[in-house]
C-alpha cells in the first residue's frame, strides 16, 4: 500500500503476507535469504537491506522510481531457493535477483535465471562458478572470490613461513573444496617444499569439529589454515588454544568477526590470527572519524536502529545494496536485462563507503571479479591490526 513501507521481508515467523506486484514505474528486486533454519544469522544482510532501501525510497527513489524489494525466506534450502526465485521472476516482476544468500542456492538458480536472461547480481556467494563470464554472463558474485582470498594467504604462508607444514580445516562443500584447491594450487607454485600434511572436512551439519582439530593438531603442522564458518570457526580457535597448538592461523573473511566469532572463542586463543579484507571492521578504533563508517552509523541508528551495529553481516550488505544502486543509476530509464549487465559488468575504480581506501570495485566483460586486492591483517587480542599493503590478484 502506498504511503507504508516499500519494501517487503517475507520471514519464516512474520505475519504472513502475499506480496503484490508493483505499481506501474516501481523498480523490482527480488532476493532470497535464509529467515528461518539453522543459518538464519546471515539473513542479517537481507533485512539491513531492505531498510537500505527504504531509506532510497524515501529520499525518492532511484531515477525517480520506487524501489520494491521483496526479500522471500529460502530456510537455506536449494530447493526452496528455486521455488521462491522462480516466483521473483514469474510472478513478481522482479527485474534482477539481487544479493541472494548461498552458494548452494544462487548455484540452484544459477541456469535458470541465466537461461531467461535475468541478471543475478552481488550475490553472497564467493564460488568461481558466479564470476564466470562465458558460462554464466547473467551472473556477478558480490564477494571476494574463495579463489582470490585463500591466494593471498598462500601467498602470505610461502613469504613469512618457508617449507611450511600445513594442517587444513575446510567444510565439505564446494566452498571448502574450492578453498582449499586454490590454496594448494598457489602454495605448491610458490614454495616446492611446503607441505599440507593433513586436510580435514566436516559437515555442516556436524555438531563439533573438536576431534577433527585434535587430530589436525597431532601432525604438528605450523601454519593452520581454519577455512571454515560461523561456530565451526569458534570452537577451532578454541580447540587449537586448549591444546596448546601454536600454529600460525589463517581466518577467511567471513570468519574473522571480533563480537561474533573471536570472543566467543576466547580472544586470547584468537591473538596472533591472521586474515585479509577489502572492508573495515565494524568497531574497530581505525575507522572511528571515517567518513563511510560514520554514513553506515548514522543510516543504521534513523532506519535500522534495533540492528546490531557490532554486526559485520551489517556493514557488509548495507556496502552491496549501494553499489547495487549505483548500477541501477547508471541504467538511467533502460532496465533491460542487457543494460543492467552492461553497467554491472563496467565498473571502473569505484569506491564504496565500505571498502579499504585504496580497494577500488572493477569489472568488465571479460572479468567478473568484483575485488582483486586485499590488506592483510593480524588480530592482536583487541582488534585487527594492518600487515602490509593490500596485496593485489591479478
Amino acid at each position: 500500500m502506498r504511503g507504508k513501507r516499500w519494501i517487503l521481508v517475507a520471514a519464516a515467523l512474520a505475519i504472513a503476507a502475499s506480496p503484490s506486484m508493483a505499481d506501474e514505474g516501481d523498480l523490482v528486486l527480488g532476493q532470497t535469504m535464509p529467515y528461518s533454519g539453522a543459518a538464519s544469522a546471515l539473513s542479517a544482510v537481507g533485512k539491513v537491506q531492505t531498510r537500505y532501501f527504504e531509506m532510497i525510497n524515501a529520499k525518492g527513489g532511484i531515477n525517480g522510481r520506487k524501489v520494491k524489494l521483496i526479500s522471500l525466506d529460502d530456510a537455506y534450502s536449494p530447493p526452496k531457493a528455486v521455488e521462491q526465485t522462480r516466483r521473483l521472476v514469474e510472478s513478481d516482476g522482479a527485474v534482477a535477483i539481487f544479493g541472494s544468500m548461498g552458494t548452494a542456492q544462487n548455484a540452484a538458480v544459477q541456469k535458470y535465471l541465466n537461461s531467461r536472461k535475468i541478471p543475478q547480481l552481488f550475490v553472497f556467494a564467493a564460488s568461481d562458478r558466479f564470476a564466470d563470464p562465458h558460462a554464466s554472463p547473467y551472473t556477478l558474485s558480490g564477494m571476494t572470490l574463495f579463489s582470490t582470498e585463500a591466494t593471498v594467504y598462500a601467498r602470505l604462508v610461502s613469504s613469512t613461513i618457508p617449507a611450511a607444514r600445513v594442517a587444513v580445516l575446510y567444510q565439505n562443500d564446494d566452498y571448502g573444496r574450492e578453498y582449499l584447491r586454490s590454496f594448494k594450487a598457489e602454495l605448491a607454485r610458490l614454495d616446492s617444499k611446503a607441505e599440507i600434511v593433513a586436510a580435514s572436512p566436516y559437515e555442516v551439519t556436524s555438531p563439533t569439529v573438536d576431534s577433527l582439530v585434535v587430530a589436525l593438531a597431532s601432525t604438528n603442522a605450523n601454519v593452520f589454515l581454519n577455512a571454515s564458518t560461523g561456530k565451526f570457526t569458534t570452537q577451532a580457535i578454541r580447540k587449537a588454544g586448549e591444546l596448546g597448538w601454536r600454529a600460525q592461523q589463517f581466518l577467511p573473511i567471513g570468519s574473522n568477526f571480533v563480537a561474533t566469532i573471536l570472543k566467543p572463542a576466547g580472544l586470547e586463543y584468537s591473538k596472533g590470527a591472521i586474515s585479509a579484507t577489502p572492508t573495515k571492521t565494524v568497531g574497530d578504533p581505525e575507522w572511528v572519524n571515517d567518513p563511510g563508517y560514520l554514513e553506515w552509523l548514522d543510516f543504521m541508528k534513523k532506519y535500522y536502529p534495533e540492528g546490531n551495529i557490532e554486526e559485520q553481516l551489517n556493514f557488509t550488505g548495507w556496502n552491496i545494496a549501494v553499489l547495487m544502486t549505483k548500477v541501477l543509476e547508471a541504467c538511467g530509464s533502460d532496465l533491460s536485462p542487457e543494460n543492467i549487465m552492461k553497467q554491472a559488468t563496467a565498473l571502473k575504480e569505484v569506491k564504496l563507503p565500505g571498502l579499504i581506501p585504496g580497494i577500488t570495485v572493477n569489472t568488465s566483460r571479460d572479468d567478473y571479479r568484483l575485488i582483486k586486492s586485499l590488506r592483510p591483517q593480524r588480530f592482536d587480542g583487541t582488534r585487527w591490526v594492518t600487515m602490509s599493503d593490500a596485496i593485489a590478484i591479478k
